[in-house]
């Protein structure tokens, strides 16, 4: 017996000391994995500041990406990989979580809408015989105070930069190569502008090989102010001093299609008005509006929904929604659709008769 034991206890040693081995060795050359596996990816414009490496955990710090012109696209401070290194013995690699602190991202579209950053130089990746090996898993995503700041130059006269900030995120089991399992995420966030902050709440989840996605969201206190260039194409529309709108609206996408109902209220509204009758607030006459506002307690509440084929080019969420609103506002106003049809769409005297008529002849199929 005190020999089987003693042999039992060398076999035990020997093992525990072969993971020892294993171990440091994973541990010596992840380091150059880690930082050649993503060069390769991004190309020579990422760097890494720092990489910290433990058994079951990787730490980088400064993590950047620069674009041509050599400007900070993306930052993070700080990215904590943790994962059972035994996963990478077998053909599907499980990470437990992936934490990414105080993350910065600057995203640019074109005027044509296309994205221009974040994007990595032309350096061609090399190919990776090793890319078959299996599906990577992440039981767990977060992120932790980031910052996007969004600057748009599809919209329609001037560009609108719009920071998004305190950007909080949870995101469940994801598994790449995209599969349609639901990964259940929540969102928090906050837009300040010249007006105040806003907040932003969103839950829900998201089949990223299909795209489909079911969620609620609801947003406080965002200033239209800020957002005008999105809704008005008049030169000669009223200046709008302030104004908040709160949003509440439930998204659901399916083989690319969406439907989204929502409720708005715009609450706070202050417009310099001019001396004529033609000053108009997203297609609606200003004084209507504010004679509205005045006798409803400053509040005015509208019903929409937004839907659409996502793959037709000529469908916009954001145009497609602020033309919803307007819809809804001139409704609820008594405002002639034609009227807001001429006024939305910039439409000229003589075409304005014949789109005021197929307006009105959609105009119930819209609010459906």
């Amino acid at each position: 017996m005190a020999r089987k034991w003693k042999l039992s206890l060398t076999i035990s040693g020997a093992i525990v000391c072969l993971f020892i081995v294993v171990g440091l060795v994973l541990v010596r050359n992840a380091n150059v994995i880690a930082k050649a596996g993503v060069q390769r990816v991004l190309g020579k414009d990422f760097s890494v500041g720092s990489i910290d490496l433990k058994w079951g955990s990787v730490r980088a710090r400064d993590v950047v990406m620069k674009n041509t012109a050599g400007k900070e696209v993306v930052r993070i401070e700080e990215l904590m990989v943790r994962a059972d290194f035994m996963n990478l013995f077998r053909k599907k690699y499980v990470i437990s979580s992936l934490h990414l602190e105080r993350p910065y991202m600057y995203v640019e579209v074109d005027k044509k809408g296309r994205l221009i950053s974040p994007l990595p130089s032309d350096e061609k990746p090399q190919p990776e015989k090793e890319a078959q090996k299996g599906p990577v898993t992440f039981e767990k995503i977060v992120v932790s105070q980031g910052s996007v700041d969004y600057f748009d130059r599809k919209t329609p006269r001037v560009p609108v930069l719009t920071k998004v900030r305190d950007i909080d995120m949870q995101m469940g089991r994801l598994t790449f190569p995209f599969t349609d399992e639901p990964t259940k995420y929540s969102i928090r966030a906050h837009v300040p502008t010249g007006q105040g902050t806003a907040s932003i709440k969103s839950d829900g989840s998201i089949k990223f090989a299909s795209r489909d996605v079911e969620s609620v969201s609801r947003v406080r206190d965002l200033d239209i102010a800020h957002f005008k260039p999105y809704y008005d194409r008049q030169t000669k529309s009223v200046h709008v001093r302030r104004g908040l709108i709160d949003l509440d609206f439930k998204a659901n996408i399916k083989s690319r299609k969406i439907h989204a109902p929502g409720h708005a209220v715009l609450k706070g509204l202050e417009l310099e008005m001019g001396s004529g009758f033609g000053d108009r607030f997203m297609g609606v006459p200003a004084s209507v509006m504010l004679n509205f506002m005045k006798k409803s307690g400053d509040r005015l509440p509208v019903d929409f929904v937004v839907s659409g084929d996502l793959d037709n080019p000529k469908f916009n969420i954001a145009e497609n929604f602020m033309a919803k609103l307007s819809f809804g506002i001139a409704e609820k106003l008594g405002v002639s659709v034609k009227d807001i049809g001429e006024s939305i769409f910039g439409i000229g005297a003589g075409g304005t008769k014949k789109v005021g008529e197929e307006i009105r002849e959609g105009f119930k199929k819209l609010f459906k």
